[in-house]
């Protein structure tokens, strides 16, 4: 326990701090990736875990297991497209109403109306609510490998790294 007015030094791991940057970034990148190849109508993103010792993001809904291979491709090549594109990553607090603008009309129920939610928005691309940290421009985010793709019990998990 420390006494007050004691002085205190800290300082941030910048190389771990950036992998959990560009991690957390990357999971967002997937849902787009998913929903430029096409399965944003089967899968809904349930939650994530953008840290590296498995980074996931889990989706509500699943997919045919002939299609995971191939789609696991898919999705590498759109990342990794969207990463060569770049584009600028931005968050900002907003009233509700905005918010439900910038998120393409679909914010989660979870976010409370009277609230000013922080939303991430990547380039023209429908926002999402997020207080994470985040890279500046999507190329920052440098690489993008699905490792696993897995479903089961109505849900489907894809793994990741960058």
């Amino acid at each position: 326990m420390l006494e007050k007015g004691v002085e205190v030094s800290l300082t941030v791991d910048e190389p771990r701090r950036m992998l959990n940057t560009r991690l957390h970034s990357a999971g967002h990148l997937l849902d787009i990736c998913i929903a430029n190849v096409g399965w944003g109508n089967l899968l809904k993103p349930l939650k994530a875990y953008h840290f590296p010792d498995g980074p996931y993001v889990e989706y509500r809904g699943t997919v045919p297991q002939n299609e995971l291979e191939i789609k696991k491709k898919e999705l590498e090549a759109e990342a990794g497209n969207l990463i060569s594109a770049g584009g600028k990553v931005l968050a900002s607090i907003c009233s509700y109403e905005e918010a439900c603008k910038l998120c393409g009309g679909n914010i989660p129920d979870y976010i409370p109306k009277e609230s000013t939610p922080r939303i991430l928005k990547f380039g023209e691309y429908p926002g999402c609510p997020c207080g994470g940290t985040h890279v500046s421009d999507v190329s920052e985010i440098n690489s993008f490998k699905v490792s696993q793709i897995r479903t089961r019990k109505g849900t489907t998990k894809v793994f990741y790294n960058v």
